[in-house]
């Protein structure tokens, strides 16, 4: 007695790498792609959801972070030099 299992084909990164660029850099349709490869479109479409979502996300984090960045340098700025004028006008009115 045998038992048959299901067996499900595992792809190394190399190969998930060269299938996503086929799709992205390439421009090719995911399902011409995945019919050229014998991979079914939708183990396609995830590697290439997981190949461009987090880049873009990170990116898109990194901006936000740095537009933050930048305006939190000018509020300081700002701050500090409105402290210079108050400690020189408070040495004005000190003065007799």
């Amino acid at each position: 007695m045998s038992i048959v299992g299901k067996t499900s084909n595992r792809y190394d990164d190399e190969f998930k790498a060269h299938a996503d660029s086929l799709v992205v850099d390439k421009g090719r349709p995911i399902s011409a792609v995945a019919a050229d490869l014998g991979v079914s479109q939708p183990a396609l479409r995830r590697w290439v959801k997981l190949s461009t979502e987090p880049e873009d996300s990170v990116d898109k984090r990194i901006a936000e972070l740095e537009a933050e960045n930048k305006a939190l340098k000018k509020d300081l700025s700002d701050a500090k030099d409105t402290v210079e004028v108050l400690k020189k006008s408070v040495a004005i009115f000190i003065k007799p």
